[in-house]
């Protein structure tokens, strides 16, 4: 197929229209492009487009050409030429049109093959000029305003050149009918109170970004062919006084205070374009406009709706009623932590006080005009503020945010920034806090969150779901989503429990942030070896996990002791006696994950900061099922000293928080040592649990032995347990070493484990660890080790 060729001429175009339509001549597909200037008498083209009020027809005349196509440079209409043909006027500027124009090849054509085409097509589509509408009435409305600043400039205008082009230009925009009805600029001027000026800027800004004709007409009146937005200056030519710009465009006036324009910052304030933003002008127009932040509709029902514990709803009734009689507009801290349903708690509230919520994030304020943006959707919503991370809110802001409130703020924080948010928003703040999560709640929320899923999760499976992770709806739907691509990835159509279990533990492993690691729990309590005193703390350990909430917490019948709920224990011993194990067991027995909380994480120089990642580790403890396990405890709860610099000074501020947190804790947190004598006396009694992990004695390391051997099937008869543990005392740890070489002797000789693998693994770990001893207590055995060792 040949080249399309099209000769063009817009010299004549305004700077703006002829961007267009260098962008529209591009969009066309192999298209060879040539300028009519410099066309030769015998050059032939399809096409030809012109910018033109009357165009010249001169090569349609000589056939060199099937069409012309002239644009106004109006950008209002457009005329196509063909060689006998009348001059076919369309109303439809828009580039689509104008590529269809140009690249219909037989669009109305006379004769013969005009008729088969009709045939096959139907008839050719002739338009006539559109009758009046919404465009030309806005048409209107636009020459009217450039009217108005034209007789204020009266003789100023030349009527030659530009001028005569403006006066011109208006003459066709002015008309005589009746004013558009424009609701959105209606209920912009009563909401924000403008002034007719104000109104005026506000719709000539609005009608440039979407109109040609009006971004035509502002580079005549801004006398710039590069502004085609309004200069600010117009407002005085539209009876603004010029005092009263500021008040109007600075940076404290109604339009840019809200949010309904922006103002370019360089130079003179009277030159400065001022753009309206896509929120606004669509409202202007009448266009489809979504609020710029989630709204959440009123709802006076809502907090009997809400998915909270009864106790709370009373609380919400109370707050309620105290708001709506707030001589200021008032603010509520909303606290508790992250995915603690607090976002509902606001949303509800302000719908029981008649008002729509819409959620911002604090960072929003952060960003240049973000306060304008968020002060217009308040007021256009007639909203209550809900603001999330306010800590990222700059404290200059503040002010202005809380002054320009149509209805209550709540702000979403951490507990502990109450105190720095009541500073910084300088207004009463009342405080609510988001109650812990009851187990009937947890179990509403996972059942709504994972829905009907045939072949998933049964009510079994929801219940434990329920009881080992304490997630907010956000939670939830996070870990479904990660369930469900697992299954998938395996080809099953539903998530399991099991999926759902795994995906929270990878959802709670990212919370810890690298401070903690998720340590298997593979033992139970017949699988360790113990001293009957240390086996009893065991013992009382787990009673403690399993029980400790109902009999000490609220309603029990040891409330009265004021135990607390939480369980500590002190595991002290040598390394190699079991301490870690003896965790594992205690988790596994009353179904806690066990994470080990990992010290050069925690740890840290800088004042504060070792607090800060203390806190967020036991903060996530609290919300489901975990066990803390701190190994080498010394190093975090080791004895205050003496102050003698600051660094003493602050090691002790991080004792001392640790006192409190661990006070408050109620969960388990099992704390091991090497050395208990170490661990600070005021940690010592808040420990509910004690246990002595002392090196097994012969019985003990004879039973160690015989569970870490292979079952007597897998092994040669020759291995004499008494002989291996009863002369050598090594702890549990080092029994496993040598076991672990034993095992690996025998598979490099292909032969079953037997005793003298056993007594080369054992005289190794002996030698590794420097407790040589006389190879005599191995009476014949001692045969197989190597000479000289």
């Amino acid at each position: 197929m040949p080249r399309l060729r099209i000769a063009v001429d817009l010299s004549d175009a305004p700077n703006i229209l002829r961007s267009i339509l260098a962008e529209t001549l591009a969009g066309i597909p192999d298209a060879e492009i040539e300028d009519l200037a410099g066309q030769c008498a015998e050059r032939r083209v399809d096409a030809v487009l012109v910018c033109a009020e009357r165009a010249s027809l001169a090569i349609l005349n000589r056939g060199q050409a099937d069409r012309l196509i002239a644009v106004t440079p109006s950008g209002a209409r457009v005329t196509v030429h063909r060689p006998g043909r009348a001059p076919q006027v369309l109303h439809d500027a828009s580039p689509d049109r104008i590529r269809e124009l140009l690249t219909n090849p037989v669009p109305d054509r006379p004769g013969l093959l005009g008729w088969l085409y009709g045939l096959f097509h139907g008839p050719p589509r002739v338009e006539a000029p559109a009758p009046p509408g919404a465009g030309d009435a806005l048409s209107a409305c636009l020459g009217r305003i450039a009217a108005r600043i034209l007789a204020h400039r009266g003789d100023r205008v030349p009527d030659v050149g530009p001028g005569r082009e403006l006066r011109d230009l208006v003459r066709q925009l002015a008309g005589d009918g009746p004013a558009p009805k424009l609701p959105g600029l209606e209920r912009l001027v009563s909401v924000f109170a403008l002034d007719p000026t104000e109104r005026d800027l506000i719709l000539l800004g609005s009608l440039v970004e979407v109109d040609l004709r009006a971004a035509r007409l502002l580079t005549l009146l801004n006398d710039h062919m590069g502004r085609p937005r309004p200069m600010a200056g117009l407002a005085a030519e539209l009876g603004l006084p010029p005092e009263r710009l500021d008040a109007s465009l600075g940076p404290e006036g109604r339009l840019v205070r809200f949010g309904l324009a922006t103002v370019a910052p360089d130079g003179p304030l009277a030159t400065a374009d001022v753009t309206v933003p896509p929120a606004v002008w669509r409202l202007v127009l009448g266009g489809d406009r979504a609020p710029t932040f989630p709204l959440s509709p009123a709802d006076p029902q809502a907090i009997a709706r809400l998915k909270a514990p009864e106790s709370l709803r009373p609380v919400l009734e109370a707050a309620a009623t105290a708001l709506a009689g707030a001589a200021q507009v008032p603010a509520v801290a909303v606290l508790g932590p992250e995915d603690s349903g607090r976002g509902a708690i606001a949303t509800a509230l302000a719908g029981r006080l008649g008002h729509a919520a819409l959620a911002v994030p604090g960072t929003v304020l952060a960003e240049p005009g973000g306060l304008g943006t968020v002060l217009r959707e308040l007021c256009l919503e007639e909203a209550a503020l809900v603001l999330t991370a306010p800590e990222a809110v700059p404290e200059a802001v503040w002010p202005a945010l809380m002054g320009g409130l149509p209805a209550p703020a709540f702000l979403i924080a951490e507990p502990a920034r109450y105190g720095a948010l009541a500073m910084a928003c300088d207004r009463p703040l009342m405080r609510l806090d988001a109650p812990p999560r009851d187990p009937a709640q947890r179990l509403r929320l996972w059942a709504a969150g994972t829905g009907p899923q045939p072949g998933g999760v049964d009510d079994d499976g929801l219940r434990r779901l329920a009881e080992r992770f304490d997630f907010g709806p956000r939670g939830i739907a996070r870990a479904r989503r990660i369930a469900e691509a697992q299954a998938r990835a395996e080809g099953r159509a539903a998530a399991s429990a099991a999926d759902l279990s795994a995906a929270c533990d990878r959802l709670r492993q990212t919370r810890f942030d690298g401070a903690a690691e998720r340590l298997p729990c593979p033992w139970t309590r017949v699988d360790i070896v113990l001293p009957d005193r240390t086996r009893a703390e065991l013992d009382l350990a787990i009673a403690w996990a399993r029980h400790g909430q109902q009999l000490f917490g609220e309603g029990g019948p040891g409330a009265g002791l004021r135990a607390g709920a939480g369980l500590s224990c002190l595991f002290s011993g040598p390394p190699g006696t079991g301490k870690t194990m003896a965790a594992q067991i205690i988790a596994a027995e009353v179904d806690y994950a066990l994470y080990r909380i990992d010290l050069s994480q925690v740890v840290d120089k800088f004042i504060g900061e070792s607090e800060k990642r203390l806190a967020a580790v036991f903060d996530e403890a609290e919300r489901s099922r975990v066990a803390l396990f701190f190994d080498e405890a010394d190093a975090l709860f080791g004895k205050r000293t003496e102050v003698r610099d600051s660094h003493d000074r602050y090691a002790n501020i991080t004792i001392d928080y640790l006192l409190q947190r661990l006070d408050d804790f109620d969960g388990l947190a099992i704390l091991a040592t090497n050395l208990a004598g170490n661990i600070d006396d005021a940690f010592l009694r808040r420990i509910r649990v004690r246990a002595e992990f002392m090196p097994p004695a012969a019985r003990e390391r004879r039973a160690i032995w015989d569970k870490l051997l292979p079952p007597p099937e897998d092994r040669a008869n020759d291995i004499d347990i008494p002989q291996l543990a009863e002369p050598f005392e090594i702890v549990g740890g080092e029994i496993r070493n040598a076991i672990y070489t034993a095992l690996l002797l025998s598979a490099e000789e292909g032969a079953p484990l037997s005793m003298r693998h056993c007594v080369r693994g054992l005289w190794r770990e002996l030698e590794k660890i420097g407790r040589m001893s006389d190879r005599s207590r191995l009476g014949s055995w001692q045969a197989v080790l190597p000479p000289g060792r």
